[in-house]
């Protein structure tokens, strides 16, 4: 019977079923690999989806010594209070504007930079180049901030040529003109950041086929059409993946550069709503208030992403789900 049985299946094999191993059964197979991603499971649990549950404090009046459970709820009491304060369009403005200056300028400029990289011929010229823009993004914010404090301050070497080279006859306080201000910081974020940037746009560029490069240059085609007609439309999912996923930082400007940089005089263009949550939450101990405007901030980041996405599946079909 069973011979007839195995006989029958080797003449018919779509009759043939195959059980599927449950999810129990694929657990015990890969048991090993599963045990050495669980300290990691873990660690990402305790650190990113347990304190998820403290954002309930933006619902309360919050007091430590009477802890989540006996702290009174008042509901949207802080969210109003942010939104009708005096500083919360000036803060939103702040944010924003820096917020998109560095994104605008700092993905033009590092696939710029990406793209120039690649047309360079000699190797050792090619690499040493490359070496030296990644040094800025491990040179720490503190640093980064002294050093542009120390050559555009009033006694810095850059007043010191424009006033030997009379271009004027006092030095210039830059860091205190508000409306420097952004330049300024836009300029350093792409100094520090654009080298390392640039990697994944490299990357990119690398993986396209020489063929292309090729035919085209058979064709006729210079080397600027080359780049605008193969090198760019072929780095385009890569630049629409990195515009998605940084867009979601829009209203996170960098805090540590915010904070470094900032002065009595700039501070109606300097201050972004991470260093107003710090002042509010750690420094005036107004906890409720300071988690309310950062579960704000959050959930905003989280509408950009998935409104970008949108857009930008619909305009290119590019997107990051």
């Amino acid at each position: 019977m069973k011979g007839n049985m195995d006989h029958y299946l080797d003449r018919h094999p779509e009759n043939l079923v195959i059980s599927k191993p449950t999810r129990f059964q694929l657990f015990l197979k890969q048991k090993s690999i599963q045990l050495m991603v669980l300290p990691l499971v873990i660690w990402c649990i305790a650190m990113f989806y347990l304190p998820l549950f403290g954002n309930i404090i933006a619902f309360q009046d919050y007091k430590i010594h009477q802890g989540f459970l006996k702290s009174k709820f008042v509901g949207l009491k802080h969210f109003i209070s942010f939104f009708t304060g005096n500083d919360c369009l000036l803060i939103i403005r702040n944010t924003l504007v820096i917020s998109i200056l560095q994104l605008i300028f700092g993905t033009v400029f590092a696939i710029v930079f990406a793209i120039l990289l690649n047309e360079i011929r000699l190797l050792w010229f090619k690499k040493t180049v490359q070496t030296l823009s990644y040094l800025p993004y491990f040179i720490s914010w503190a640093v980064c901030a002294n050093l542009f404090i120390t050559l555009l301050g009033d006694t810095g070497p850059i007043n010191g040529l424009l006033v030997s080279f009379h271009i004027i006859d006092e030095p210039y306080l830059f860091l205190s003109k508000s409306e420097l201000y952004w330049p300024i910081v836009t300029l350093q974020n792409i100094w520090k950041n654009m080298g390392f940037n640039a990697i994944i746009y490299i990357a990119a560029i690398v993986g396209i086929s020489q063929e292309l490069y090729e035919a085209a240059y058979v064709d006729g085609a210079g080397r600027l059409k080359r780049i605008w007609h193969i090198t760019l439309p072929c780095i385009a999912p890569t630049i629409a993946v990195l515009l998605i996923m940084n867009s979601g930082q829009i209203l996170i400007a960098d805090f540590e550069q915010q904070f470094l940089m900032f002065n009595s005089s700039n501070m109606n263009v300097s201050e972004i709503i991470s260093t107003y949550v710090y002042k509010i939450g750690l420094k005036a101990g107004q906890y409720s208030f300071a988690t309310a405007v950062s579960m704000f901030q959050s959930i905003v980041s989280i509408i950009v992403v998935f409104a970008v996405n949108k857009v930008s599946k619909r305009i290119s079909g590019i997107g990051l789900w």
